[in-house]
């Protein structure tokens, strides 16, 4: 089955069913099936072939969602671009991904009305908030396009800076696609009942597959909550009944921190479980979100190039681990010999769901894909039980003066511990000489107050003397991605211009 038939045979099964809802817009999956089918064919009489790759530049909301299966739906190859992206970054990714049309919204087209007209293949530019893009629906066909759609044909691809560290073009096919949503559904137990909140953007594949592929297969109601605030977390799940909640660690951080009088003025009882995946999370702080939230925490680990590979399920859950592999594993030292069970080393898998590739780049995709397997470049550890525990990407750690290698998150983990203290990131800053120096970035909760020297002292009480921070700066925020990640680029980016 391809998620286009999944779509089909949802809506065919509860077509009244609501299927996405963001604020008073509520469309049904009979209305998405529908809609989208009469997409598909507008495209298809613009001049769209299987097989042609459509860009999607748009904010996180219903028409997102129709836009996409429009696409797929006509046998289109969607190309999925972050909005946080700044022009030339999206003319890159325009150019590179040789997109013919270009789905987006009149904000964005202005934005890059300078760079547009001089995109090669570009034909088209699809405004969905304006009156000619309601008059191409409205006339297109609601009959489902007749395209023969393969599962080894290419559907999606996602531009991440992932492994290698630099944006390229992740090709996902309809097989991969349809991987692991069944398998994660079946983990968290997701049901027909349940309103998913989802705080993950669709451009990403967590927020895609796992959010959006699993939902429809199940035939759940997704709520949107495009700008992630705790307050519209708890509002939503309050007036939308809301059983289950995908986002990303620094969310759950930030909800659990919640005075318990601000919690207390929401009827949270309909919450079961939060589904947590993208960076490392906090197991102190995890276990105070089940406490508030009344609620089990599952984890999930994967890549854009090899979706989910580790999750916590009904069955297997331990706060602390990404749960359980999904798929075959090995964890390999820096001479490629399997580590016993407790010790560290780079997480390579062999999954049936990973990527096609790299976009137009088979010297970057040989880098990772090996014989089958996908190095990625992830420092993890199994314990004796079989839980996997995510310790860091390679290119997170600190390598100090004298060689010696620092893992943050085992030192944002300990200054977190600080009642005071809100949000860490620990980098390592270029000294100019080729050397790194540990520099912790710390955000004081409202009202708190820490010193350099305090905190300096918690680490040296707790962990050796070369994983101390040489430096100890507090700022007002911590710059994150727009999935919602600790962005270390940005903070070494920061003091890079300050110095």
């Amino acid at each position: 089955m391809n998620i286009k038939q999944a779509l089909g045979d949802t809506a065919s099964a509860i077509p009244h069913k609501e299927a996405i809802v963001l604020g008073a817009q509520r469309v049904t999956y009979g209305e998405l099936d529908e809609i989208s089918d009469r997409i598909a064919n507008a495209l298809l009489d613009m001049g769209m072939k299987k097989g042609t790759h459509v860009a999607i530049l748009m904010s996180h909301s219903p028409e997102w969602v129709i836009n996409y299966f429009g696409v797929i739906s006509g046998g289109g190859v969607a190309v999925l671009l972050n909005t946080a992206l700044k022009v030339p970054e999206l003319d890159s990714l325009l150019r590179d991904s040789d997109s013919e049309i270009l789905i987006t919204e009149k904000r964005f087209s202005r934005m890059l009305s300078s760079v547009l007209p001089h995109i090669p293949l570009l034909k088209h530019v699809i405004e969905v908030d304006t009156e000619s893009y309601s008059r191409m629906i409205a006339k297109g066909s609601s009959v489902s396009p007749d395209i023969d759609i393969k599962d080894e044909d290419e559907a999606t691809i996602f531009y991440t800076s992932g492994v290698l560290g630099k944006q390229k073009g992740v090709v996902h096919t309809h097989a991969s696609l349809m991987g692991t949503p069944p398998i994660v559904s079946a983990g968290i137990q997701r049901k027909r009942e349940d309103v998913i909140i989802d705080l993950v953007p669709f451009s990403y594949l967590y927020g895609l597959f796992e959010v959006l592929f699993g939902s429809i297969i199940v035939g759940s109601t997704v709520v949107l909550i495009p700008n992630f605030t705790p307050r519209a977390v708890l509002e939503a799940v309050e007036k939308e009944r809301g059983s289950i909640i995908f986002g990303v660690p620094s969310m759950y951080n930030a909800l659990a921190m919640l005075r318990d009088e601000i919690l207390r003025g929401y009827n949270l009882n309909s919450l079961r479980l939060a589904v947590s995946a993208g960076a490392k999370s906090f197991p102190k702080l995890m276990e105070t979100l089940e406490d508030k939230l009344g609620l089990s925490l599952y984890e999930v680990y994967g890549l854009t190039e090899v979706s989910a590979v580790s999750i916590s399920t009904f069955n297997n859950r331990k706060l602390g681990t990404v749960g359980k592999p999904i798929c075959r594993l090995k964890i390999l030292d820096d001479n490629g010999k399997e580590v016993p069970k407790g010790e560290m080393g780079e997480a390579v898998f062999n999954a049936p769901w990973a990527m096609k590739g790299y976009y137009k780049a088979p010297e970057l995709t040989a880098q990772v894909l090996k014989d089958g397997w996908f190095y990625t470049g992830d420092l993890v550890r199994m314990d004796e039980e079989g839980y996997l525990e995510y310790i860091e990407k390679k290119s997170f750690i600190i390598v100090t003066s004298s060689g010696l290698k620092i893992g943050p998150s085992e030192v944002e983990f300990m200054l977190m511990s600080h009642p005071s203290v809100a949000e860490v990131a620990y980098v390592g800053i270029d000294d100019g000489y080729g050397g790194q120096i540990p520099t912790a970035f710390v955000v004081l909760k409202e009202g708190q107050h820490a010193t350099a020297k305090e905190l300096s002292n918690l680490c040296c009480q707790n962990l050796a003397d070369f994983k101390v921070p040489k430096r100890i700066k507090f700022i007002d925020s911590i710059p994150k991605t727009s999935s919602g990640k600790i962005s270390r680029k940005k903070l070494k980016e920061r003091e890079r211009l300050h110095n």
